[in-house]
Order: structure tokens, then sequence, then C-alpha cells
């Protein structure tokens, strides 16, 4: 927790612009969030470009990995399969379960990419630009690029 200019305590804010969406980097943001929000902080996820086509319905959990030999993509179905990790949909529900975790949809690609709100998933919070984004990253005790 950190500090309130007013004398409370403020919840850690983690910031996220997640701009890869091939699984494992997509899986990884939400790792390093979910463990945000399970210590009682907040993590905001911006979803913009590749990552942002994640969050159409039914492309969420494609285990599509991007620059990894083959190899490394079957190892990630096998691991899903028997239940050793975790999927995107689960990644996102158990940071909601938890509660600090806000998903954003980015506003300037779902125009270029021409995607609607009614193709997102329920768990996008909200779509928002980057200047929307930024009022929460100034506020940030970390911010990531992935």
């Amino acid at each position: 927790m950190a500090a309130d200019p007013a004398g409370g305590k403020k919840p850690y804010r983690l910031c996220i612009v997640l701009h890869a969406g091939s699984f494992d980097r997509v899986y990884e943001a939400l790792a390093i969030a979910n463990v945000e929000v399970a210590r009682g902080g907040e993590a905001h996820v911006l979803f913009t470009y590749g990552a942002l086509k994640r969050l159409r319905k039914g492309n969420t959990d494609l285990v599509v990995i991007e620059g990894e030999p083959a190899p490394f993509r079957e190892e990630f179905e096998k691991a899903l399969e028997r239940g050793t990790t975790d999927s995107i949909s689960e990644m996102i529900e158990m940071g909601k379960r938890f509660g600090g975790l806000k998903i954003y949809a980015c506003s300037g690609a779902m125009g270029i990419l021409n995607i609607t709100r009614d193709e997102l998933i329920d768990g996008v919070d909200a779509s928002t630009g980057l200047v929307g984004f930024m009022d929460l990253v100034k506020e940030a005790n970390l911010t990531l690029y992935v």
C-alpha cells in the first residue's frame, strides 16, 4: 500500500500496456497482474493491437505462440489439457475474483482493427484511449509494456 496525501493508504497500482497477443505473453502479463491483486493491490491492463484481438469472443484462449518453435506451443497445449496451466479466460476470471483487476480495450486499436464493443468478451471493464489510460498510469506505482 502506498501513502495517500490525505493520510490514508492507497492500494498499490500496477498498469500494464499489453500490446503482444501471443498466448505466453498475455498469460504472463495476467499472471503478474493477478499476483498484484492477490496482494491487495489493483492492476489495470490495457489490451491493444495484437492483445486486443484476444478479447474478441472466441479468440481468448487460442494457443497462438509467436516467434517460438511448434514444440513450445505444444507444451502449453499439454499443460492446458492437464490443468497445470490456466487458460487466458481463467486468468481473467481469477483476477476478477480477487477484485482488483480491470481490463480495458484500447478504443484507438478498436477503430483501426474494426472491432466493436459487442464483439468483446464480458470481462472487459471499459474501452479507453491512451489519454484515459495515461490518467491511470500517472497514479501508478509501476507501469509495464508487454
